[in-house]
């Protein structure tokens, strides 16, 4: 069975490309374009994800706040997540980090390097 990733970003030619390649890769691929999308569909999961590819600017509620929900409810305490964003300042990464993310990606990006940077995490 292969692992589901969740991408959310709302750049609709990135999302397509990261999807592509992540399909190619043997994984199974949903993709949301929207910060609010993104937690209904979590909240209302079953099951959660293998990992989520989270951009920081999205509409509705951002990447950092659903980072900031994640750390509210244990559900979310061992989903792996890599931040990928244009947001590439110092304080931006420390902030990622410090709100939980596992990995952060700066625009732009090798889509083999997010693979690669996904593999690991899930090893």
């Amino acid at each position: 069975m292969s692992q589901e990733v969740l991408v959310v970003e709302d750049d609709e030619q990135i999302s397509e490309i990261l999807s592509y390649r992540l399909e190619i890769e043997g994984y199974d691929v949903t993709a949301i374009g929207d910060g609010d999308d993104c937690w209904e569909y979590l909240e209302s999961a079953d099951e959660l994800p293998d990992a989520l590819l989270l951009d920081i600017m999205l509409p509705g509620v951002n990447g950092f706040g659903l980072l900031r929900r994640f750390e509210k409810d244990d559900r979310y305490d061992d989903l792996p997540i890599i931040l990928i964003s244009g947001r590439g300042l110092e304080d931006d990464v420390v902030e990622g980090f410090t709100l939980g993310a596992d990995d952060y990606v700066v625009k732009p990006f090798s889509p083999s390097e997010v693979v690669v940077r996904l593999d690991r995490l899930l090893q």
